[in-house]
């Protein structure tokens, strides 16, 4: 115990730490009390990697307490504690535990130990086929969190999933053919799906498109490309579109979503179909603020104002991102703001203040909340709103209401040429 509480001191935490790793698994016991007691002066994150040191002589203690867990703080410490010792065969006997809190830490503990995502190379070296035929049935574990949990851990697995899976398409059980279903899109695209998969999906895209309804197309980083016209043909040229690909409301948000993410992608987009006399281009390729795409996009709205009379871009960050937007009319660039916060530098701006801008910010002025709010507190969160005021369409505000005309699809920009096309996933249809 003075071993332990000397971790509380920064002159004495190390020589103490090296001193109860030497101990082993005579050391794990008043470990874990300290780590489980709340009003411990000793940082349980220090006292958690002195059990993975130990490493999987620690193991039936910490996996007893992970069980018997009382309470959530509990369970996450434990769970900490429990996914960072490596004991992949231990982890894989694990996941037939009656107690699902020790089943989900199980398969994080394989995820941490075996995950091939973004380049890693995974620390365990064993026969990956156990582990992986021990997963698969947890994809309908009857805990929310079990299935939920395996079915993110094995499309990190890298291509040792891919056959199970497929083997569960083939020959059942029908419990989990839906998920595998979805895990083989995760984990390997639709490349990795069989034929018959693929034109199943295919035609379910084409039912599903008959009586599609719009749905608001709200994400954390929103860019898009409003051009007034239902002509996506025409559009689709103007931008150098090309591979067009028929896709729900829900599967183009979906796409969305996903290229948007922490790393944007840029290669392809969602054309929509004409929403309430609008057709909006969606997806990081649109956006008009970014300092690598921002040039391009100004070219792309005089063109397409050229043909079509007006043309706009947004980008709207629901988070802090900030906003931006530029506007073409007849062939010239009319205005563009850069409102966004990621950025080091915002770009220049082009034109003046537009009344819809400044009534905007009036408005929000005169509410109680923005009373003191000056235009560069307002500017960041006016993408949305400013379009509507602008007489476009917001792809925030789509829904039943919104008149639909056509269908809308997925299509490759000019970079899915020059960087290879993109990677494909599971999606919603």
């Amino acid at each position: 115990m003075e071993l332990i509480r000397d971790l509380g001191d920064p002159k004495r935490r190390r020589a103490a730490g090296e001193a109860l790793t030497a101990l082993g698994p005579a050391a794990v016991p008043p470990l874990l009390r300290e780590m489980l007691d709340e009003s411990s002066p000793v940082d349980w994150f220090h006292i958690k990697l002195l059990i993975h040191a130990i490493g999987p002589a620690a193991y039936d203690d910490v996996l007893a307490v992970l069980a018997t867990a009382p309470d959530d703080e509990t369970r996450r410490r434990a769970s900490a504690a429990f996914v960072g010792l490596g004991v992949v065969e231990r982890y894989t006997e694990a996941l037939s535990h009656r107690s699902a809190d020790v089943r989900e830490s199980a398969a994080s503990g394989i995820q941490s130990a075996c995950s091939v995502m973004f380049g890693r190379t995974p620390s365990y070296r064993g026969d990956m086929g156990p582990v992986v035929e021990a997963l698969v049935p947890l994809m309908a574990d009857a805990d929310p969190g079990v299935a939920q949990r395996v079915r993110w851990v094995l499309p990190m697995l890298g291509d040792v999933v891919l056959e199970p899976l497929r083997r569960v398409r083939r020959e059942g059980p029908g419990a989990l053919r839906a998920e595998a279903l979805a895990v083989l899109a995760a984990a390997g695209g639709e490349e990795a799906l069989a034929e018959r998969d693929r034109a199943a999906v295919a035609r379910l895209i084409r039912i599903k498109a008959i009586d599609d309804r719009a749905e608001s197309l709200e994400g954390c980083s929103t860019s898009w490309l409003a051009v007034p016209s239902g002509d996506r043909t025409g559009i689709a040229d103007v931008l150098g579109l090309s591979g067009e690909r028929l896709v729900t409301f829900a599967l183009g948000h979906s796409v969305v979503l996903h290229d948007s993410d922490d790393w944007p992608d840029c290669r392809r987009v969602y054309v929509t179909p004409e929403v309430d006399g609008w057709t909006l281009v969606m997806g990081p390729w649109c956006n008009p603020v970014d300092a690598e795409r921002a040039g391009e996009v100004l070219d792309c709205l005089v063109e397409l104002s050229r043909r079509y009379g007006l043309a706009q871009a947004y980008y709207f960050g629901e988070h802090g991102g900030g906003s931006g937007w530029a506007l073409a009319e007849k062939g010239a660039v009319v205005r563009r703001f850069d409102a966004s916060t990621w950025g080091d530098e915002q770009l220049p701006e082009l034109g003046g203040q537009l009344p819809e801008e400044a009534a905007l910010h009036a408005e929000w002025a005169e509410s109680e909340a923005g009373a003191d709010d000056v235009w560069e507190d307002v500017a960041p969160y006016m993408a949305p709103d400013l379009a509507l005021r602008l007489g476009s369409v917001s792809p925030f505000a789509l829904g039943p209401q919104t008149r639909v005309r056509g269908h809308g699809v997925v299509a490759l920009t000019a970079l899915a040429a020059q960087q290879g096309v993109p990677g494909t996933g599971a999606y919603s249809i």
